[in-house]
């Protein structure tokens, strides 16, 4: 061990390769989360106009009030975009990984008898992370990163009974405004609380950082309110969302197999130290189970696991893997950090990351060239990306906000559509529609092609437009095939929205 110790022995050296691995992993996203585009009009809306969105405006179907529970990440994105150009994405996503990488250390650390920091280890963390969190700026990002924080302040107290946990509230109220994953702090916050009380150890502290850490919840925008959204939006099924599914889902199982890692980590931990097992151990164990569970269940919190694993069993891993082998692992890391250096330049960190295949990027630049105006209907995970592209000439049906903005009916009618259900036009019927853009892959896209009554006009790489048989024209303009034209203008639409500041104020 004393040769790790020698390796690492500089906290300036081991968290600037961290950070530089960082960099390194954000810079492989190969594109960007659908909902960017969203949250890119609410910041900037927020920043350049003054205003707060309560109202939906770039969409043509009926809509409640806003809960936008990640208009404090929309800020950040927009803010970092601002100021570092298409780097600040880059950027922000290192700096998640980076901090959250950090109070995992930190939580090591406080383990008793704890080994050696491991630059190789949090190394492995971190990739297993990017490889689940792929898409540059994912708002839940921000709970990864405050789930670890919590994490640490928790054991800290736990442990040598300190007034780390006081800090909570502090998180809870910046998390809170950035995040509706708020909810995952509270829950291990209480789980820590039942721990202590079981054991028959300190448990005022908890107690009293869960009510008031609870109470700040409506301390928001929206007020009490918006403690009841979080109930629902936390509580509803999700059954079309793919990243909602659990582990075990055709599209998931072989992707998302850093779980099973953790399942086979946790079953050998069972086995092997169940009778040797320490009251004290109780709260990481129980943690360990619940994350697990959730990360099954929604593959979407699989890193809730990987952090509670990575930070509270450090040592039984090491334990499993011998003294020698740990020498080299990190010797390697180190190599291959340093090399990952020479290869940021070719990810090309300052552009665009326009992908082509994701997105209908020639087909939104179709309907720009030829002047195609009208309310589009499209698959809710593209319609950001088409709302910020058209708007204000071409308003969507709706996009990936759908549990913050739109009603149950309208969302279960779009599901309809493309699966081609029973009634499947009864979108058409119930709201004007000028255009129609489905994705190739979706059940309603060929029967579209053998509609009398729709046209299509263009067939992108993602999807075709269809239009109505007595709205074609004779002759099309046809988009751009340069991609790097496409770059060049990822983002050129900024400004465009929130112009008219009283339009989407609460009061109006």
């Amino acid at each position: 061990m004393e040769n790790i110790k020698k390796i690492v022995k500089s906290r300036w050296v081991l968290y600037t390769l961290l950070a530089i691995f960082c960099v390194f992993l954000a810079s492989t996203s190969a594109d960007y989360d659908y909902d960017l585009y969203a949250r890119l009009i609410v910041g900037e809306n927020f920043i350049e106009q003054g205003v707060f969105n309560y109202k939906d405006f770039w969409s043509y179907t009926p809509s409640h009030l806003w809960y936008d529970h990640e208009w404090g990440a929309s800020i950040i994105f927009y803010a970092f975009f601002k100021v570092f150009g298409n780097f600040g994405f880059v950027l922000v996503q290192a700096l998640t990984m980076f901090v959250t990488a950090f109070f995992i250390i930190k939580t090591q650390k406080l383990q008793k008898h704890a080994y050696p920091v491991s630059l190789a280890f949090i190394a492995l963390f971190l990739a297993a992370f990017m490889h689940q969190n792929p898409s540059l700026v994912r708002c839940h990002l921000f709970s990864f990163m405050f789930f670890s924080m919590f994490l640490y302040f928790l054991e800290k107290t736990r442990i040598s009974n300190s007034n780390a946990v006081w800090w909570i509230p502090f998180v809870t109220l910046l998390w809170n405004n950035i995040h509706g994953g708020v909810v995952s702090g509270l829950g291990i916050l209480f789980i820590y609380l039942v721990s202590q009380i079981v054991l028959k150890k300190p448990y005022k502290k908890f107690l009293y950082v869960l009510l008031v850490s609870t109470g700040i919840l409506i301390i928001n925008p929206y007020g009490f309110d918006y403690v009841k959204f979080l109930i629902m939006a936390n509580t509803m099924t999700r059954k079309y969302i793919t990243e909602w599914w659990n582990v075990f889902a055709p599209r998931h199982i072989m992707y998302y197999y850093p779980l099973f890692c953790i399942g086979v980590f946790t079953i050998l931990y069972g086995i092997f130290n169940f009778k040797k097992l320490k009251r004290e151990d109780l709260t990481k164990v129980i943690l360990l189970l619940v994350t697990a569970f959730l990360g099954a269940k929604h593959v979407k919190l699989l890193s809730l696991p990987l952090i509670t694993v990575s930070a509270l069993f450090y040592n039984e891993i090491c334990g499993f893997i011998n003294s020698k082998k740990l020498r080299m692992a990190e010797n390697l890391a180190i190599i291959c950090i340093i090399v990952c250096i020479f290869f940021i330049p070719s990810k090309k960190p300052f552009e665009a990351k326009t992908n082509i295949v994701k997105y209908p990027v020639k087909e939104v630049e179709f309907l720009k060239i030829n002047n195609i105006k009208g309310n589009v209907l499209s698959e809710f995970g593209l319609s950001s990306y088409i709302a910020y592209k058209l708007y204000p000439d071409n308003l969507i049906y709706l996009d990936g906000r759908y549990e913050e903005v739109y009603n149950d009916t309208e969302f279960n009618k779009l599901m309809h559509y493309e699966l081609v259900d029973e009634n499947w036009q009864d979108i058409l019927k119930d709201y004007p529609t000028e255009i129609l853009m489905p994705e190739k892959i979706i059940p309603v896209y060929s029967v579209l092609e053998k509609n009398k009554d729709w046209v299509k006009i263009y067939e992108g790489n993602v999807c075709g437009i269809f239009v109505k048989k007595e709205k074609v024209r004779k002759n099309y303009i046809m988009p751009d095939d340069d991609i790097e034209y496409y770059r060049k203008n990822e983002f050129v639409n900024l400004g465009y929205f929130g112009r008219e500041k009283n339009k989407y104020d609460r009061k109006s």
